[in-house]
């Protein structure tokens, strides 16, 4: 499965597609965070808790602190006792596209 195909090799069209979507979804992406701040921010200086229209509904959440559990560390100063709670799961295979 580990063999290289050349770019002659997928249909053109179909890769150019591909990539055009991938560069349109990353700029949306970006807009989308955009937006986003802009909201937050402007509910922060207003101290509005929820906009609420027809079309959607946005609710402020305030910073909090969330617990996590540190593997990294508990593996190394508990090694016997982590390697008895692994558990392995099968991942799909997918496609991994990276835009130049």
């Amino acid at each position: 499965m580990n063999e290289l195909i050349t770019n002659n090799e997928l249909e053109l069209s179909t890769k150019n597609e591909l990539a055009e979507i991938l560069r349109i979804e990353k700029q949306i992406k970006e807009r989308k965070e955009e937006i986003k701040n802009q909201i937050l921010n402007e509910m922060e200086i207003k101290n509005i808790k929820k906009i609420e229209t027809d079309n959607y509904t946005i609710i402020y959440k305030e910073q909090t602190e969330q617990e996590r559990f540190d593997s990294i560390r508990f593996k190394k100063e508990h090694k016997d006792i982590y390697d008895e709670y692994i558990k392995f799961t099968t991942v799909k295979s997918s496609l991994l596209i990276k835009l130049k």
